[in-house]
């Protein structure tokens, strides 16, 4: 049982980060009571989702992996896009990351947002390259931290939430959904916890499905202190900024209250910015077979946050709008991908909802 609960904290914790921050901004337009049921409705897709995907790796001979249900879907070009779609995942969440902390700095501490950009890309640089026990310690530390000055925001706020702010008029843009599916992605992951739990079916269901409810009822609640403390019209002005969103919920509270949401925003981008790094920086090592020497450690350290950091230097604010595309490579991992081998393996019905739901966020991000 402990490694049951163990799995679903590493599904909660996958998905507790800089995506919670973006709900509101992204949500804003749909209102608290739609908002709430699209967030219920892809949390259920995105147990489906997770339990299909679970099956498929329970089915293969050896060790789960993205590759090898690549590679069972599609053959070797299946291995290709499963590369790909990870690679261009990464980059993408790695871009959103750096963007946010980048704009939460230069609001804290006066920066330009290009140099505040490098000076976030380096301390994450710098732990990981230290050793994985430095990353470990520091992100359980962070993690704490983190949840501590979210009860804390949370209960601060909520006193003051206004009834008539959760109220307004719902529209419903597109450009919400992939976020909104992105908040559940830890999909990335399952076949790691596939080979952690032995493949017992049983023990996978349960901490997928605790796992991901346990996000759903801090987003909402995380939705009804955000959405009810701030009218249309601010939450209008923020533009889609994290740090104006920050801002606007920090104006009018106490020392204490302010100090909090600063801590809970800042940490909630740092943990979420060292746990993709991590896994972007071991999954290019394994693709370029990189030596966990000095000289090799460097390479991989420059393939990791080089790129993202380019695309945040000429893309200011890209927050929103990486997390929007990243939405597109995790439909194609943990979508279109076990959709295709619920068709090859006689379950046609089960694959045309998960592609269909592919379909979606392909079309909401396009059109959106």
């Amino acid at each position: 049982m402990n490694k049951t609960l163990g799995s679903a904290l590493i599904v909660a914790g996958t998905t507790i980060g800089a995506g919670m921050l973006a709900l509101p901004l992204a949500t804003a337009a749909l209102g608290f009571g739609l908002s709430c049921l699209l967030l219920l409705v892809f949390a259920l897709l995105a147990i489906k989702a997770a339990w299909v995907m679970v099956d498929h790796c329970l089915a293969l001979e050896g060790p789960a992996s993205l590759d090898a249900l690549g590679r069972q879907a599609l053959g070797p070009f299946g291995r290709v896009l499963v590369a790909l779609s990870m690679g261009f995942l990464y980059y993408a969440l790695m871009a959103a990351y750096v963007s946010g902390s980048a704009n939460l700095l230069a609001a804290s501490l006066g920066l330009d947002p290009r140099l505040a950009a490098l000076v976030a890309s380096l301390a994450v640089a710098a732990l990981i390259m230290l050793s994985m026990q430095v990353v470990d310690i520091s992100n359980r530390l962070l993690f704490t931290i983190k949840m501590v000055a979210l009860v804390l925001v949370i209960g601060g706020l909520l006193p003051g939430v206004d009834p008539g702010h959760l109220a307004a008029s719902p529209s419903l843009p597109l450009a919400a959904l992939p976020i909104i599916y992105t908040a559940f992605g830890y999909h990335g992951s399952l076949p790691t916890l596939v080979n952690y739990l032995e493949k017992d079916r049983r023990k996978l269901r349960l901490a997928i499905a605790g796992g991901t409810l346990l996000p759903l009822a801090l987003y909402l609640v995380w939705q009804l202190v955000v959405l009810g403390s701030l009218n249309q019209q601010a939450l209008g002005q923020t533009g889609g900024a994290l740090e104006k969103l920050v801002l606007a919920l920090t104006q009018g509270q106490g020392g204490w209250l302010s100090t909090c949401i600063h801590i809970f925003a800042d940490l909630a981008l740092a943990t979420s910015f060292l746990g993709v790094a991590v896994g972007m920086f071991d999954f290019l090592a394994a693709l370029f077979n990189r030596k966990a020497t000095l000289a090799g450690r460097s390479q991989t350290a420059l393939l990791t946050f080089v790129p993202p950091l380019l695309i945040t230097l000429f893309v200011l604010n890209a927050f929103l709008g990486a997390l929007g595309y990243a939405a597109l490579a995790l439909a194609m991992v943990a979508l279109v991908l076990p959709g295709l081998l619920s068709i090859k393996g006689q379950k046609p019905g089960e694959g045309a909802l998960l592609l269909a739901l592919g379909g979606l966020i392909y079309l909401a991000q396009l059109l959106g």
